[in-house]
């Protein structure tokens, strides 16, 4: 596969590893006769209502982290201190360790569940939504909505429920694969309506998208609670969930009947050969390809694979792991923390859409610096491999400086996802990509799985240890990051080939 065939950091495919990607133009018919409540049929008006979608959703994630943690805090410290009345308690009064260990546990253990849940069911969805996008998307909106609507019902009434009864929401999102597949299936619908020309940029558009509504959520959910209460943001994020699935009415069915073109019996023919049958035939063809397998010993997708289980944890460093620690270290309100994610957000904006771009365009056009590809990429994932290592290790030191600089260098190792799977779809075939993506996928959620109870135990841990200690949960993410970078140093820079052409020297991009 030559250079410029496969993508960069400049041209990236989405992870939609159950999905086909097909290539449907202006003119092409739709998946079902059009209504009067279409109101976008042209590809750049479908590609923008998913834009908006993925904004709505991630808005609603990001809006609730903040109220949450707030909520939860409040009711540990009622129950903590026998409190059931409605009156004010002080918030100073809530940051006892018993109190925001049992906070983190509970929070940890309900990343563990939803992991285990996305797991299980993405296959399956992804097999049905092959067959019709919108009634699988519209499933995934109805069990994510119900999961936030059992979250907020059990947080009012907790006098009467156990809190722990929060853990049970994610079981709602065996109803369409929640949150989760509701992106994999908007990423598609993108994929089903734009040209492999124009894809790049309208992925682009949805990752600002996404990086938008990550910057404005958390600080609009603290001015909430600060002007009205943390159920203020709560029911704004219902609204939010609600608007994100319904806004899928306006778009027409893109998906298509369509056999394999490659007739090789895949999920193509699912409502012919059964779902079941279906199924069983996608597991097939990505754990018993012999031609995938010969690629995946590959020693250099190995360890991009790793890479992918080391690094799947990052993220979840910054959501109410965060809130809690900036809380209770700096003693200050969680309703503060939620402005402190918002530097994040902010400087994560001017990475994605300016910094990586420029530099990756830079690179690529530069006349003194000749650098293929798949080197400028792998050189770019070590860089923001170190970055997480680093920023990690500075957001858990001693004051307040160090958090601040660590958020900043935080923000420069946003690509490590991307990059990496610009790697590895450079070591297959494109007919590869999906069967890669789809394990990208797995291994993910496996790297992902222990890491909410782990740093559950570690917040403990280091509030009972104090001072240096305190920050080891922070500390155990920044030692992934530079066991990845480390991981990273050994891909070899210049791919053999399995059916491939071996990057020469002197291509260009």
């Amino acid at each position: 596969m030559d250079e410029e065939e496969r993508p960069s950091i400049d041209e990236l495919r989405p992870d939609v590893p159950f999905l086909p990607n097909g290539d449907v133009g202006a003119g092409d018919q739709f998946g079902e006769p059009l209504k009067p409540w279409h109101l976008a049929t042209t590809p750049r008006g479908i590609s923008a209502v998913a834009c908006i979608a993925i904004f709505l959703w991630v808005l609603s994630g990001m809006i609730v982290v903040v109220p949450a943690a707030r909520l939860a805090e409040d009711i540990f410290c009622r129950r903590h201190y026998g409190r059931i009345d409605i009156d004010p308690i002080d918030e100073e009064l809530c940051k006892a360790e018993e109190i925001q260990s049992s906070m983190a546990w509970t929070f940890g253990l309900s990343m563990a569940f939803s992991t285990i849940v996305g797991l299980v069911v993405t296959i399956p969805y992804g097999v049905l939504a092959d067959r019709a996008r919108k009634p699988v998307y519209l499933l995934a909106a109805t069990g994510q909505l119900a999961n936030v609507a059992w979250s907020l019902l059990v947080l009012r009434l907790w006098r009467t429920l156990p809190v722990e009864l929060i853990l049970l929401g994610p079981v709602f999102e065996l109803i369409g694969g929640g949150l989760t597949m509701a992106i994999v299936v908007l990423y598609a619908i993108i994929s089903d309506v734009t040209t492999p020309e124009n894809r790049a940029i309208t992925y682009f558009f949805s990752s600002l998208a996404a990086n938008a509504a990550v910057f404005l959520g958390p600080p609009l959910a603290s001015k909430m609670i600060e002007v009205w209460s943390p159920w203020v943001p709560m029911s704004s994020s219902i609204a939010a969930t609600a608007l994100a699935g319904g806004i899928v009415l306006m778009v027409p069915e893109t998906a298509h009947s369509l056999k394999s073109p490659q007739g090789d019996g895949n999920w193509f023919g699912a409502d012919e050969r059964g779902w079941q049958a279906a199924i069983i035939s996608r597991l097939t063809r990505v754990f018993y390809n012999s031609d995938l397998r010969s690629v995946l010993k590959k020693r250099s997708v190995v360890l991009l694979l790793l890479v992918f289980m080391l690094t799947a944890p990052l993220p979840m460093g910054m959501g109410s792991m965060f809130l809690q620690y900036y809380s209770k270290r700096f003693g200050k309100s969680i309703e503060d923390a939620g402005y402190m994610l918002a530097i994040r957000g902010g400087l994560t904006i001017i990475v994605v859409g300016i910094l990586l771009p420029v530099l990756s365009q830079c690179i690529s056009s530069s006349s003194y610096i000749k650098i293929p590809a798949f080197r400028r990429d792998l050189v770019l994932a070590q860089a923001s491999a170190a970055f997480s290592g680093i920023g990690y290790f500075l957001l858990g030191g001693p004051d307040f400086v160090f958090l601040i600089s660590g958020i900043v260098v935080l923000s420069l190792s946003t690509g490590i996802g991307p990059l990496g799977r610009s790697l590895i779809s450079s070591l297959v075939e494109p007919s590869q990509t999906s069967q890669v993506f789809t394990i990208v996928s797995i291994v993910e959620g496996i790297g992902s799985l222990p890491t909410g109870p782990f740093l559950a135990w570690m917040f403990s841990s280091g509030m009972r240890l104090g001072r240096f200690w305190f920050g080891l949960p922070f500390f155990f993410l920044g030692g992934l990051g530079f066991l990845a970078l480390l991981v990273l140093f050994f891909v070899d820079p210049k791919p053999g080939t399995t059916g491939l052409r071996a990057v020469d020297e002197d291509d260009r991009i």
